[in-house]
């Protein structure tokens, strides 16, 4: 086959075009770190390759979200510790007015400071977040979670719902608590409605503790069910205290010097040290309440010149068990915040373990080494400069020098 002078041109030329693309595609590798960029170059690679971002900005949001999450339950724990803290406190001034030394304007000191204990706790029940919202207010969030009417009780406006955030494909963690379900329906101290035949002079719970056992073996919450104990008093001073079924619970003698009766955490003054009759004890419902309009309650009682001091230690003994059981349940939602933030820790370093695994996979998919693009670009670059070099020893010659 002839090969002609415009044959060795062409194809030397050619060699050229190729060298040059491949430096171009060289580069482009080494500058990008990229193995290839269209799928039309490794059409299986770049579907992979779009698969792994799929996932990696997945965790990538869950990060973020998760992050928004634990900020929030941080400023839910801190207002419910500040809130117990302020019951704590307010539990140590109950004690002291109980204080058989205080005159009235002690008395009148230690509600003032219960009050102004409550308008604290007012303000942290209506916390807001850096947006704005009421984060105890539920999916009412531009609502205050409480108000005071115009008759001075407070009313809770939060409905029940809560808010929840995805934090892995699988893993979804509740980021709030409705105001309705830890402050409105907190149960306030189990009480009783006593009625005397012959009447009595008054009846007093003097232990919550003792009475509360006898009310959660006693009382039903069944439809009709009967919730009465009695109390007989008979001529020679005994007295019995029956259940519903006429059983005997416990007996004992009726305190002939003062003429009263305690019995499982009840006090009743007779009136009468020969006393005899029957006392009937209806264990009331369960009562829900805020502990706002509690605190309101006492501060008005421990202020009444008409109430005796029987009648307010009383009262204040009410109270001190339903601060008590307030400060149970916000500390159970404290332990639940608590429970649903080491969620969110261990999910989002689970999610970053496994972020890196998939960027680790992308690497290998669509990624060049960086040594190995290196190379690849001198190895063309030097390809290329032999082609050139070819080229200019063709461009100096013709077939004559060959004859």
């Amino acid at each position: 086959m002839r090969i002609s002078t415009t044959m060795q041109f062409t194809s030397s030329l050619t060699y050229i075009q190729k060298a040059n693309s491949t430096v171009d595609d060289s580069a482009k590798r080494y500058n990008t770190g990229l193995k290839f960029n269209t799928a039309g170059e490794n059409p299986s690679g770049m579907a992979s390759k779009v698969k792994y971002e799929g996932a990696i900005a997945a965790y990538d949001q869950y990060s973020k979200d998760g992050g928004l999450a634990a900020n929030t339950l941080s400023e839910e724990e801190t207002s419910l510790q500040s809130m117990w803290s302020a019951l704590s406190s307010i539990n140590t001034r109950l004690i002291q007015c109980v204080d058989s030394s205080n005159d009235d304007s002690s008395l009148k000191a230690l509600a003032a400071e219960i009050a102004q204990t409550r308008d604290h706790l007012y303000d942290l029940m209506n916390t807001q977040n850096t947006e704005g919202e009421y984060i105890f207010s539920g999916a009412k969030s531009d609502v205050p979670t409480y108000t005071l009417t115009s008759d001075g009780h407070y009313k809770c406006q939060a409905d029940g719902s809560t808010r929840s955030v995805l934090v892995s494909p699988s893993v979804t963690v509740q980021v709030s608590d409705s105001g309705l379900d830890i402050f409105e329906n907190c149960r306030t101290a189990d009480s009783m409605t006593v009625t005397g035949n012959p009447g009595i002079s008054s009846a007093v719970i003097s232990s919550y503790g003792d009475f509360g056992d006898l009310y959660e073996q006693y009382y039903s919450s069944a439809l009709g069910a009967n919730n009465t104990l009695t109390v007989n008093v008979t001529p020679d001073g005994a007295f019995s205290l029956l259940d519903q079924n006429g059983q005997v619970i416990e007996q004992g003698e009726v305190d002939k010097s003062n003429g009263t009766i305690n019995v499982k955490g009840m006090e009743f003054t007779l009136g009468d040290a020969n006393y005899v009759g029957t006392i009937s004890v209806e264990l009331d419902p369960p009562n829900t309440d805020n502990m706002l309009n509690v605190l309101t309650d006492i501060v008005n009682k421990i202020n009444d010149p008409t109430l005796s001091n029987t009648e307010k230690t009383a009262a204040i003994a009410k109270v001190q068990k339903s601060v008590g059981i307030a400060m149970t349940q916000y500390d159970s939602y404290r332990g639940q915040i608590g429970a649903r933030q080491n969620t969110i820790t261990t999910v989002l370093d689970s999610n970053e373990s496994l972020s890196d695994i998939k960027t680790e996979s992308k690497a290998k998919v669509s990624e060049v080494d960086a040594f190995e693009a290196a190379s690849d670009l001198v190895q063309s670059q030097n390809q290329l400069a032999v082609s050139r070099q070819i080229y200019s020893m063709l461009s100096k010659q013709s077939l004559f020098d060959y004859i």
